[in-house]
């Protein structure tokens, strides 16, 4: 009997294990001071987690300094409150399209999730002088979008949320969302004042967008969208002249 107790016993905890979805970056070798290039750990780890079909990965406090993250179907990313995603001050660390570089970047997934309580912050000052310095010797044209990222890009996703984060101090758009469908946008603090061509979230061609609980501070305009774009809903979004986005 005591055999076929135990045998149930770890039957169960196989069991439970194997649908376990929750991962300390720590794990996978992430090092919160600040200094610490984190991109190839992290990567890692979303890699991981959607090949085991899904989970979320957990920062906990500290400053997590990475380059561009690409993230994947299934996977959510949380923040927990004292924890910093803080991006890379060099240009040539970001990925995305040919038209669009992002600290966070995602093409043709579905279900991912950025939330918590944490802050995902750019290095608008540093990134630019970077920028142009790199531009004055002939490396790049200044000009060019790609050398202005975003935190937070999106192309062609499904079934996004992105809830509860403080994002600033980005160098492009801080969030942009492409050719998206069923995009939710919840409970932030969004403030970046240092470039006014660019917007606090840029939207083009999405449908099934949400935003609610956002008080966005930003140079350019809070809100920017094309006439493709079909916003749901818009609750309680607002700038800090207390006028709706």
């Amino acid at each position: 009997m005591k055999k076929i107790f135990y045998t149930s016993i770890l039957v169960v905890l196989c069991f439970f294990q194997s649908f376990a979805v929750d991962y300390n970056a720590s794990l996978f070798g992430c090092v919160s001071d600040g200094h610490t290039n984190n991109t190839g750990s992290i990567q890692y780890a979303i890699n991981y987690i959607a090949k085991k079909g899904g989970g979320t990965l957990h920062f906990y406090v500290g400053r997590y300094l990475t380059g561009g993250i690409e993230l994947k179907s299934n996977v959510t990313i949380e923040l927990h409150e004292g924890a910093v995603l803080l991006a890379s001050p060099s240009i040539y660390d970001y990925i995305g399209s040919a038209t669009q570089k992002a600290l966070l970047y995602a093409k043709d997934q579905s279900n991912i999730q950025i939330i918590g309580k944490g802050v995902i912050q750019g290095q608008d000052k540093i990134v630019a002088v970077h920028r142009e310095h790199q531009a004055s010797n002939g490396y790049v044209q200044a000009a060019n979008p790609i050398y202005t990222p975003s935190l937070l890009a999106f192309e062609n996703c499904t079934d996004i949320k992105v809830d509860g984060l403080i994002f600033q101090k980005a160098d492009g758009h801080v969030q942009t969302y492409t050719d998206c469908k069923n995009v939710e946008i919840a409970n932030q603090l969004i403030k970046t004042t240092e470039n006014k061509a660019f917007a606090g979230i840029f939207l083009s061609n999405c449908v099934g967008v949400k935003l609610s609980q956002l008080y966005v501070d930003v140079a350019g305009k809070a809100l920017s969208k094309d006439a493709k774009t079909q916003i749901q809903s818009i609750d309680k979004c607002i700038t800090p002249d207390g006028k709706s986005i």
